[in-house]
């Protein structure tokens, strides 16, 4: 979910996707929300706007002090899932093996100094950086990343084992055979993954398979290392923390900056860390005020408590933008103004590489009903009308950015193929499609639909009025419910909605890492296997294709486009998604601090080289 406020990765916004339980687009929309706002209005109105500038405590922000509004935070271990604010400062209070510097998709060493790939292709030999230090004063060792990407197979703590046990890109490991919820299932076997200290220094990893984009996965944030036995959720470790500790109030990195304090559904405030290994952060602190509102973000915006921030959608004007240059990776920047304080502020966008849909549990939702809602709606009018022409219509699950033969190919597929009304709402075939099922204006189907109210609230819920206007006349009876991000991935998981409000972000270039979320295997969120078609079965076919050709080459990389179309139509036959948009990443700043401008989607929301 990211709309015109979205930004950031999936793994490192929203959504973290791709735990045990294959929680689908975990990273969804920046944006806060307000449980008390209006639906047509976002909670704009009525609100006394001044310029007098505050910090959180009401001061005046000064020095080499950031101050930023971000959404709830709440636990930053790297092996949870994690909402907005609490990935805003993971990102900062952790590090990986390899990163994404800006302006470019080709990951870099990080923290290892040299690195070796094996002639099959599987097995990566790291020798680890020796400056290197958590934060609380411990060197980085290769038994710290042996013990946390076990933690990140096998603790109970972890959303994210399907990182590194799942999917293309696979650590080997061994597992077991277990009964769960009366199925016999494969599940990790604690101990085994191929991850060894071969010296302090010197990590080895063997792969599955050999995968071709392998090093965007070890820039991967839930692969950050932390100390040795830090926690006591994995065997062999008694733990020097207790979790809720380490989760929420300190957590230790490697990143440039540690926890300073933190007040739970308050503030975080974090302090450069003088021993980090990389060049000095620009801001000595950066301050985080935890704001759910919306409007109190821009509140706080208008006031200039904050330096850098994001407008609420229904605060959005675009008539207001004036773009001065465009950069490499699609990023244009520019200016945005007046404000409300008439001031005129820096303005950025940039390619998000992320789609938002609403998920539907197919074991809930019979497919008629699925397909008649897809019918019902123009996915043009979401774009304007939900996010004020911020972003791209969706009509595949992977991005433009990463569609094979890129957005004119994307553009071209779904104009000559999409069966539900390409730029149209089709409602005459979407009534058909429901009186064929039963249903009719005596006998509606009954569905609710749950928004998030602490992600861009003002956004989905416009999205959601013209969803309910589209359904009541195709006998659909739809009913909104509104809760926090954090519970409707709970509810998702124990399979107790309809339809709800998802997305994700990509965590590198290719369908694949959208369309894994699409196949029907044991956990999806969609729970396709459940409801078993054609459809579901070329799926499943297509994405056996796909595994079948992850190395580097072309033959593969065509066998794995020409699944990757299949996969798309077959989730378009059975329509187990609503699609809405595809979003651009927003950011405005004021000119006391130099921002450099977010590169794309696929990498970290970073304020660590902010300048004043």
């Amino acid at each position: 979910m990211q709309d015109s406020n979205e930004g950031g990765r999936a793994r490192r916004t929203f959504l973290k996707t791709a735990g045990v339980v294959a929680t689908a687009g975990l990273a969804g929309c920046s944006g806060g929300g307000n449980e008390g706002e209006s639906p047509a209005t976002g909670g704009g109105g009525g609100e006394t706007e001044t310029a007098t500038p505050e910090s959180s405590d009401g001061e005046t922000p000064t020095g080499n002090t950031l101050s930023l509004s971000i959404p709830n935070a709440a636990n930053f271990d790297p092996v949870q899932i994690k909402g907005d604010g609490s990935q805003i400062v993971s990102d900062h209070v952790f590090s990986e093996l390899f990163s994404l510097p800006r302006g470019s998709l080709e990951p870099e060493a990080q923290l290892v100094s040299d690195y070796s790939v094996s002639d099959d292709g599987r097995t990566y030999t790291f020798q680890l950086r020796e400056d290197v230090t958590f934060h609380n004063g411990e060197q980085l060792t290769a038994s710290d990343v042996v013990y946390s990407w076990e933690r990140l197979a096998a603790s109970e703590n972890s959303q994210e084992g399907g990182v590194i046990l799942n999917g293309g890109f696979q650590i080997e490991h061994e597992t077991t055979t277990e009964t769960v919820d009366g199925e016999e299932q494969e599940v990790y076997e604690p101990g085994s993954l191929a991850v060894e200290a071969v010296d302090d220094t010197t990590l080895e990893v063997t792969l599955a398979s050999p995968f071709f984009d392998a090093l965007f996965w070890f820039a991967y944030g839930s692969l950050s290392p932390v100390p040795e036995g830090i926690v006591g959720d994995i065997e062999g470790y008694d733990g020097e923390m207790e979790y809720s500790e380490f989760a929420s109030q300190s957590p230790i990195g490697t990143g440039p900056f540690r926890t300073d304090t933190v007040e739970t559904g308050t503030e975080v405030v974090l302090a450069a860390d003088e021993e980090y290994h990389g060049e000095a952060p620009g801001p000595d602190e950066i301050r985080m005020q935890v704001v759910q509102n919306t409007q109190a973000r821009y509140q706080r915006a208008v006031n200039e408590s904050v330096q850098v921030f994001e407008l609420p959608n229904s605060r959005f004007d675009p008539s207001k933008v004036s773009f001065e240059e465009s950069r490499e990776l699609g990023q244009r920047v520019g200016t945005y103004g007046p404000l409300s304080n008439d001031e005129t502020v820096n303005y950025a966008t940039w390619d998000d590489a992320y789609t938002a849909y609403f998920i539907f549990d197919c074991s809930r939702v019979e497919k008629p009903i699925r397909q008649a809602l897809n019918y019902a709606v123009n996915q043009e009018n979401f774009v304007e009308q939900g996010f004020r022409g911020v972003g791209e219509p969706a009509y595949h699950q992977s991005p433009p950015s990463v569609f094979p033969g890129g957005k004119e190919a994307y553009d071209r597929h779904a104009q000559e193929n999409f069966p539900y009304g390409y730029n149209e709402a089709m409602m005459e075939e979407a009534r058909t499609t429901m009186e064929e099922a039963g249903y009719g204006p005596d006998n509606p189907a009954s569905v609710t639909l749950s928004l998030y109210n602490d992600r861009n609230p003002d956004a989905y819920s416009r999205i959601a009025n013209i969803l309910r206007s589209k359904a009541a006349s195709i006998h659909v009876d739809l009913t909104i419910e509104r809760a926090p991000f954090n519970t409707i991935i709970s509810e998702a998981v124990s399979g107790n909605l309809d339809m709800y409000t998802l997305g994700n972000g990509l965590e590198y270039p290719s369908p694949m890492d959208m369309l894994k979320f699409g196949r029907p295997y044991d956990g999806n969120l969609v729970r396709w296997r459940e409801d078993p078609s054609d459809a579901s079965e070329r799926a499943a076919e297509a994405w056996e294709q796909i595994q079948n050709n992850l190395g580097p080459g072309e033959a593969a990389q065509e066998a794995r486009n020409e699944a990757f179309i299949t996969m798309e139509e077959a989730i378009w036959e059975d329509a187990i998604y609503l699609t809405n948009y595809h979003p651009r990443g927003q950011q405005w700043w004021y000119d006391d601090v130099d921002v450099p401008v977010q590169s794309s989607g696929f990498h970290d929301r970073l304020y660590d080289d902010v300048t004043f």
